[in-house]
């Protein structure tokens, strides 16, 4: 949500042409995020947030539009875009993928409590069940495929043990039959920043730029790695299980998913430390920008792989590795 692309008042007016949406009365850019180009716009008929896609191809973009589209018209709390004139989730602008979407009310935590952890959960279980239905399907954009390449693109930036530690649990997941598990539309970046409250309510889920069709228990291991974690980012009981536990009482969790959730937890900690890495080292350049520090999900990554424990309240206490 930094700013690489730049839009002048007079384009601005031009574009908003396209869309029932009245005049701007205000536009500013949010400067917060690493992906895409994101403003706040303000008409005389509503808040909206304009995004300009950096990377992303058209094929990208339907899938993720047409899903929140999908999502919202079943009631699950998110971004939902707006449609232009023509019935277009999406065009162009300075040369870039251009879409807007109805912004949510809402500020973002710093440190979830315990009920916002059992919102969260109970919300992402409704967002899998609502998703079973979505006709699209798109390969997880930063899968193993990703990270395998990647790591060999970030080989000047890993140390031999770093290298080792990739490598080890590279070979755990390759063993897991991981498109055995329960799978279909997932959000793969729902981290506490993607979420807005307001109160003790939860008002919506933000930025789907890696929304893909994956397993229903990597995204939860995403979540689990980032609401659920204490200052050294080992894993607080107490909010695993009120995340599990609301989780788990919209959709059922079944047992191959719960005895995966140790690797997928490592899998999901490397995922993030590669890609800020990869950010860090190869930087788009714009203005606003920021970057988040790798080093969290690094010492994160060699915490998980070092084994992880479970809650008791998951009905068994599960210690695995797939070494």
């Amino acid at each position: 949500m930094s700013v690489y692309t730049s839009i002048e008042p007079d384009q601005l007016e031009q574009f908003l042409k396209r869309y029932d949406l009245g005049n701007a009365v205000d536009f500013k850019p949010i400067a917060a995020g690493i992906t895409n180009s994101n403003y706040a716009l303000q008409t005389d008929q509503g808040f909206f947030v304009l995004t300009l896609y950096e990377h992303h191809s058209d094929d990208e973009l339907d899938y993720m539009l047409r899903l929140q589209c999908h999502l919202a018209g079943r009631g699950v709390l998110c971004s939902e875009p707006v449609k232009d004139r023509r019935g277009d989730f999406f065009s162009s602008l300075n040369n870039r993928p251009v879409a807007i979407s109805r912004r949510l009310d809402g500020v973002t935590l710093s440190s979830p409590d315990l009920h916002q952890c059992a919102l969260i959960g109970a919300e992402l279980a409704r967002f899998h069940l609502a998703g079973r239905d979505f006709g699209l399907v798109r390969a997880n954009p930063r899968g193993l495929d990703w990270i395998i390449a990647v790591r060999d693109m970030l080989h000047d930036y890993l140390d031999s043990s770093d290298l080792s530690a990739i490598e080890t649990t590279l070979l755990a997941a390759q063993k897991l039959d991981l498109d055995a598990l329960p799978r279909g539309a997932i959000h793969a970046d729902l981290f506490h920043d993607n979420a807005l409250f307001c109160g003790e309510n939860l008002e919506g889920i933000l930025d789907f730029d890696y929304a893909c069709t994956d397993a229903f228990a990597f995204d939860i291991a995403v979540l689990l790695n980032d609401w659920c974690i204490d200052e050294d980012n080992q894993l607080i009981d107490t909010r695993v299980g009120a995340v599990i536990d609301a989780y788990h009482k919209q959709r059922h969790l079944e047992d191959i998913e719960i005895a995966a959730l140790p690797l997928l937890l490592r899998v999901a900690a490397m995922r993030f430390w590669l890609s800020r890495l990869y950010d860090k080292a190869f930087p788009l350049s714009g203005e606003l920008t920021f970057v988040k520090s790798p080093e969290q999900y690094r010492h994160m990554h060699r915490l998980r792989a070092a084994g992880v424990k479970l809650p008791a309240q998951l009905g068994r206490r599960v210690e695995l590795e797939w070494d």
